[in-house]
């Protein structure tokens, strides 16, 4: 019999959810290498590293296309909280790293917001952080997407309004209402 004073608490791990999509993955199989469904612990002071090499990335891309080291996330804490947050850096020389409509160049990085849209060459992610307890550990979790990311997750973008010259948020429009006039979209907004 166990004593439950010698049973240690399990903390409860931030997960980030990682929904991958690929037009060809199904022909060029460029996920083979990733373990769908099913959680992994990482640590939290490692940098997650997604490319096409398997001795330095933790995630790998079974395609030429990609380079050898893509990008990485790493995982920090903002002063006085408890929290896990992210961020993804291009690690890539050839190409940008699309998160959110946020281009990142060779070395650039950002804040990973809550769910973004990350995209390079034909791949998407769609990545979904689900927030723990631990500062030590994060877990990851892969998800194969059926259909574009992009369509799961609308980013928001800056639109110009023609009639006014304003700028608006265009996720704040309706899908059904986008191809109104101001006006119409207006009345669309209140029913």
């Amino acid at each position: 019999m166990h004593n439950m004073d010698d049973i240690e608490t399990e903390e409860i791990l931030t997960c980030l959810r990682i929904t991958a999509h690929h037009p060809l993955h199904e022909i060029k199989n460029v996920f083979k290498l990733i373990n769908f469904n099913k959680k992994e612990k990482h640590l939290a002071e490692d940098a997650l590293k997604i490319g096409r090499d398997t001795k330095s990335c933790r995630i790998s891309l079974y395609d030429q296309r990609v380079s050898r080291v893509q990008f990485s996330i790493r995982a920090f804490r903002h002063f006085n909280s408890s929290q896990l947050f992210f961020e993804i850096q291009n690690l890539s020389r050839r190409g940008k790293l699309i998160v959110n409509n946020i281009a990142l160049e060779y070395l650039n990085k950002v804040e990973l917001p809550k769910k973004a849209l990350v995209r390079f060459a034909e791949f998407q992610f769609l990545v979904e952080k689900e927030d723990g307890e631990s500062t030590e550990n994060f877990e990851t979790f892969f998800e194969l997407a059926r259909a574009p990311c992009q369509e799961v997750l609308y980013v928001p973008s800056m639109s110009p309004v023609p009639e006014t010259g304003l700028l608006i948020n265009a996720c704040s429009i309706p899908p059904y209402c986008s191809s109104q006039t101001p006006v119409e979209m207006e009345e669309c907004e209140l029913k």
